[in-house]
């Protein structure tokens, strides 16, 4: 290929100035005129460019193609040509791009935006740790970028890598000490981490000049979907749920939207506030906003069902319900100015006046996967116990006969999406706290048929009697989204855990041998997201 001439040189030099200034049309009509006098790849990719920005996506394409064509070992024009071929955001344009990304890094293995890029789109199709790598290489090249430090940050957040997800929101903030993105991240973390006050602090940075977030769908005419949420860590895992190809998504924090401020247009009014032990002043504001919404603006989980799930409600929300029983729960309200010895004390008097007997299980409110839970099994263990324990509020429950005969704890996960009941996991162990991640199915091949059977046909492994329980519980709750802890004893009767909002749908880790998961897993997600999908597209309609 014949480089560019001087008098060609100066052409593009201008229309690269055009595109740099934003000036689409005069970048394009410069460019055009130059292919027809020699159509060098630069010159193509370029072009291509500047009809991305103008919609011409059929041209675009052609003219990166044809620069590939030309230059098939340029990074820069096969990375263009990856970009491009993201851009509709679905799975199957990821895949495509995701491939290009890799020819990229084949040809230059420090290509910063390849790395970055491949790692965003590794997000977007659920493949964690393998973004993970994508975003550590990014930073191997450049430590301080910050698109890959959050990125990372984010990702950490998601796997519950709390103290790593903080410090990298943190170096992100010592860069940049400004950026809305980092404080809410670290906010999160923090809380996470039982770090209350710094928690807070990192909210007011983080949310109070902009409470509002807005992500743009693939399109122009797409209704929109808005999601009232907490700026605290409490709401339904809302992110996978989204499809950018069908809707806009905008999401509020509830804390820090002002109260007397109507709604901003929608089409679909989602609430994300899902914990109600540990936002209920999100959801006291979420109140009035649902029950003054528009009655044409289709609505999800109702905030009054959410305050229903409450740990210490769940009793009451059971009642009644045959074959099903759940831990009796109530609050204890540390004293202040107390020592962890007189607060032992005053705790073992407390559960004596209540019935309650050794062992049982102490946890702080609104913390999941197994956070800050412990079993007592008997009143010595209290103070060590206290001090492990964070906020000035702990819950009480019973232990419940969850073993099993053959010696195994079992949690069965069934979520209840748009009114039908969907299996998520099976998670066996020899430790009586149970969590998927922490359980050992990876080495089990036999805990993984007994999941497989129950992801295959739960009805059938579950038996007629558990589901009818399942059932009426799920009818009981009332909400479009929400999941169900729970094991069998021996006779099959149900023993609840928790049922709330804030489950999340985890995808099966990348090896093959979680392959059996993924039916019931993408079932699941399916449904998940066409919460997400208004019914009709009456754009504009909004509520006050």
């Amino acid at each position: 290929m014949l480089p560019l001439t001087e008098e060609e040189e100066v052409q593009f030099r201008t229309a690269l100035d055009f595109l740099q200034s934003g000036l689409w049309p005069l970048a394009h009509q410069a460019l055009r005129t130059l292919e027809t006098q020699h159509p060098h790849p630069l010159v193509l990719a370029n072009l291509a460019l500047a009809e991305e920005r103008l919609g011409q996506e059929n041209e675009a394409r052609q003219h990166h193609e044809a620069a590939i064509q030309l230059a098939p070992n340029s990074p820069d024009l096969r990375f263009n040509w990856a970009n491009f071929l993201a851009r509709p955001g679905t799975r199957e344009s990821l895949l495509l791009a995701r491939v290009q990304y890799l020819a990229v890094l084949a040809l230059d293995s420090h290509h910063l935006g390849a790395w970055v890029n491949l790692g965003t789109g590794l997000v977007e199709t659920d493949h964690l740790e393998a973004a993970k790598t994508a975003f550590t290489a990014a930073l191997a090249i450049d430590p301080l970028h910050s698109g890959a430090l959050l990125n990372l940050a984010q990702v950490a957040l998601n796997q519950q890598e709390n103290e790593k997800a903080a410090q990298l929101f943190e170096q992100v903030l010592s860069e940049n000490p400004q950026s809305l993105e980092a404080h809410r991240g670290l906010a999160t973390g923090a809380s996470r981490l039982g770090q209350e006050n710094k928690a807070t602090t990192h909210r007011q940075l983080g949310y109070a000049q902009k409470p509002e977030i807005f992500l743009q769908g693939r399109g122009n005419t797409l209704p929109t979907v808005l999601i009232l949420a907490s700026a605290a860590d409490g709401n339904i895992p809302w992110q996978p749920l989204l499809d950018r190809q069908r809707h806009h998504t905008r999401i509020l924090a509830l804390e820090f939207f002002p109260e007397n401020e109507s709604l901003p247009p929608h089409d679909l009014l989602f609430n994300a506030v899902g914990d109600a032990d540990r936002c209920p002043e999100a959801l006291t504001r979420v109140l009035p906003r649902w029950q003054l919404r528009a009655p044409q603006i289709p609505a999800r989980n109702d905030p009054q069902r959410v305050r229903a799930t409450a740990r210490t409600a769940l009793g009451q929300l059971c009642a009644g319900i045959p074959h099903l029983s759940s831990a009796r729960t109530e609050c204890f309200q540390r004293p202040a100015h107390a020592s962890p010895q007189e607060i032992a004390g005053l705790l073992e008097h407390w559960l004596a006046a209540r019935s309650y007997a050794f062992p049982l299980l102490l946890r702080a409110p609104g913390f999941h996967g197994g956070q800050y839970f412990e079993r007592v099994q008997c009143a010595d263990d209290l103070p060590a116990l206290l001090e492990r324990l964070p906020g000035t509020t702990l819950l009480a429950l019973e232990c419940l006969p969850s073993r099993g005969q053959d010696g195994l704890y079992r949690k069965f996960r069934v979520m209840t999406l748009g009114g039908n009941l969907y299996p998520i996991h099976l998670a066996l162990s020899s430790h009586w706290k149970v969590h998927y991640f922490s359980a050992e199915m990876s080495t089990r091949p036999d805990f993984r048929e007994e999941e497989q059977a129950f992801l295959a046909d739960y009805r059938t492994f579950l038996d007629s009697t558990a589901v009818g329980a399942l059932e009426t519980l799920q009818a009981r709750l009332g909400l479009d989204y929400a999941g169900m802890d729970f094991t069998l004893d021996p006779e099959g009767k149900v023993l609840l855990f928790e049922a709330n909002a804030t489950m999340v749908l985890h995808p099966p880790p990348e090896d093959p041998v979680w392959d059996y998961r993924r039916p019931a897993f993408e079932d699941a997600l399916k449904a998940a997201r066409a919460l997400m999908i208004p019914p009709t597209l009456s754009h504009g309609c909004h509520s006050p």
